[in-house]
């Protein structure tokens, strides 16, 4: 294990390999002051993790976020190519340092939900269907996440408040999913399965999901 600062060394280590990066950030939160569900993943998954490492792709195109489905990939998106290679430069940084480091698997069903680590992290605010809404960028936010054996300096935030509450993503959900106070996944996902989104089509094997919530609200800058 490194010695001498590692409060200050894994937070410039994080820093120096994403300067390159202007359309990425990431934030580090102590996994012991996650909520319980996140808590308990990695104490299960990645028992001597001691931080959880977000990392926060801004998606600026529709295409970065059409996902395709291949026989040696699976599925995939430009946006999670992106945050991938980020987390495996940042995962590399780590270990050369002497910090243990784990990308979370992603995607898939790894039992972790992301956006929930993001927000205790202070990335932003899960809105009312259950995007997580960045200050700047909206929905419009691919994450990843990482667990390492390096400490933050950081302190657990409170959530900040992006959502508005307008009510524009309640109204236009064709599924009935969203409520002012709680979001259906079952119903959405029904919703969406009977649309056959799950089913790859054309001979790109894409998969066409909905993004209407997504599209209607006001937060952050659309992609072109």
């Amino acid at each position: 294990m490194a010695g001498g600062n590692t409060l200050v060394l894994a937070e410039t280590v994080l820093d120096k390999v994403l300067q390159p990066y202007n359309c990425r950030s990431f934030w580090t939160v102590g996994i012991r002051d996650l909520a319980v569900p996140e808590r308990d993943f990695f104490h299960h998954s990645m028992p001597r993790a001691k931080t959880a490492v977000v990392v926060g792709h801004h998606v600026t195109t529709r295409e970065e976020w059409k996902w395709y489905v291949s026989a040696s990939r699976g599925a995939h998106c430009a946006a999670d190519d992106h945050a991938r290679n980020v987390s495996l430069h940042l995962e590399e940084a780590l270990l050369r340092q002497g910090f243990p480091t784990e990308i979370v698997p992603y995607p898939g069903e790894s039992g972790l939900q992301l956006r929930f680590v993001a927000q205790s992290a202070g990335a932003g605010e899960i809105a009312k269907n259950a995007f997580l809404l960045h200050p700047q960028w909206g929905p419009w936010i691919h994450l990843r996440v990482l667990a390492t054996q390096a400490l933050t300096k950081n302190k657990p935030r409170r959530v900040i408040s992006v959502c508005n509450n307008c009510g524009a993503c309640v109204s236009a959900c064709p599924a009935g999913a969203i409520e002012d106070d709680t979001f259906n996944g079952l119903k959405c996902r029904q919703f969406r399965k009977a649309r056959g989104e799950y089913h790859p089509v054309g001979p790109k094997r894409e998969l066409r999901y909905c993004e209407i919530c997504a599209d209607i609200c006001p937060i952050g800058s659309k992609p072109d």
